[in-house]
C-alpha cells in the first residue's frame, strides 16, 4: 500500500457530525448553533438521525451567528443479516426533488411499520400508544425517536439512552422500517451531497466482520455510491485510525469526521473537541463540498 500521511495544519475548528433534539440530542438546532459559536467553531454539520427537520432552524441561527452550516443527515440503513449501518449525508440540498421523493417516502413507510414496535412494548407491559408518541413526531411522522421520548414522558426511562438500551434496542427492525443503503446514497447524491460511512468500528458499522469481509462490504458499498469514511471520531483507537486510513487509501475514499455530539445525552463528548483533545481538520470542508485529490499522511 502506498503511504499517505495526514499532514494537516488546523486553522479553524469544525464538527461534521452532530445531533439536535430533533433526533436524540439534547439541544435544539438553534441552541446547538449557539454553542458552536461559543466554542469557537466556524462550521458545523447538523446530521440528525433520519431527519432534516432541524435544518431550517439551524440555518437561520447559523446566519445570525456567522457560522457555516453544512446541511446533513444520518441515515440508518439495513445492511446484512440483522445489521444496520449509519450513512452520513453531508452538503445536501434538501429542496432537491430527487432527495425529497426518497426521503419522504421512507419516512412515511417507516411510520406505518411502527405498530410492531408498540406491540412488542405492550408484551413487556409498557403501555405506550401511538397517541402518546405523536407529540414527539417531528415532521408529522412517527419514528423510534418519538417513541423513546414518549417512554421518558411516561416515566419508563429517565434519559434517551436508557429508553433505547432498556426497551427499543431489544426490538428488531422489520422490513421497511430501515432504508436500503442504495436508496440512502441515491437520496444524498440527488441532493448534491456526499455519502460517508459513520463510525465504522461499531456494530452499526463493520465491527464483527473479518478483514476480508470488511473489504468486500466496502467494495460493495462503494459500487453503490459510498464516497468516503469518517476518519476522525473521538472513540477511535490508534488501531481503528490506522485501519480506517488503509481503507481510505485503498478505496480512494473522501474523508470526514466529527464528534457525534448529542449534548447531555452523551456526556463527555463536547461540540468540536470530543473528549477534549479531539479536532477535525478544517480543510475537509473543501474536499467534501468541492472534492479535490490531495496527499494524505497517516502514520
Amino acid at each position: 500500500m502506498k503511504s499517505r500521511n495526514f499532514c494537516i495544519l488546523l486553522f479553524e475548528m469544525i464538527d461534521l457530525h452532530t445531533h439536535s433534539n430533533i433526533s436524540d440530542g439534547s439541544l435544539s438546532p438553534k441552541e446547538l448553533i449557539q454553542l458552536a459559536k461559543k466554542n469557537g467553531l466556524t462550521a458545523v454539520a447538523l446530521t440528525d438521525h433520519d431527519s432534516i427537520d432541524g435544518l431550517d432552524e439551524a440555518q437561520t441561527e447559523a446566519d445570525n451567528q456567522g457560522i457555516t452550516l453544512i446541511k446533513g443527515i444520518e441515515f440508518s440503513a439495513a445492511y446484512g443479516q440483522d445489521r444496520l449501518i449509519h450513512i452520513l449525508g453531508l452538503g445536501i440540498d434538501t429542496a432537491s426533488d430527487g432527495f425529497w421523493d426518497i426521503y419522504s417516502n421512507y419516512r412515511k413507510i417507516r411510520s406505518e411499520k411502527l405498530g410492531y414496535v408498540f406491540e412488542q412494548l405492550h408484551k413487556r407491559d409498557v403501555e405506550i400508544t401511538p397517541e402518546d408518541a405523536m407529540p414527539y413526531a417531528v415532521g408529522g411522522y412517527l419514528d423510534r425517536q418519538a417513541i423513546a421520548k414518549s417512554l421518558i414522558a411516561k416515566g419508563y426511562a429517565s434519559v434517551i439512552s436508557s429508553a433505547w438500551i432498556d426497551y427499543l434496542d431489544y426490538i428488531p427492525y422489520i422490513e421497511g422500517e430501515l432504508i436500503d443503503p442504495r436508496e440512502a446514497m441515491d437520496a444524498i447524491h440527488a441532493a448534491g451531497g456526499k455519502a460517508f460511512m459513520a463510525h465504522f468500528h461499531m456494530p452499526i458499522g463493520l465491527k464483527g466482520y473479518s478483514e476480508t469481509e470488511s473489504r468486500q462490504r466496502l467494495e460493495e458499498l462503494k459500487s453503490w455510491g459510498l464516497d468516503g469514511m469518517e476518519y476522525y471520531y473521538p472513540s477511535y483507537t490508534e488501531d481503528d485510525s490506522r485501519k480506517c486510513a488503509r481503507y481510505i487509501e485503498d478505496f480512494g475514499f473522501l474523508i470526514s469526521g466529527g464528534t457525534d455530539f448529542h449534548g447531555a445525552n452523551r456526556p463527555g463528548i463536547h461540540l468540536g473537541t470530543g473528549n477534549g483533545n479531539f479536532r477535525v481538520p478544517d480543510d475537509l470542508l473543501k474536499e467534501i463540498l468541492l472534492p479535490e485529490k490531495r496527499a494524505l499522511c497517516v502514520s
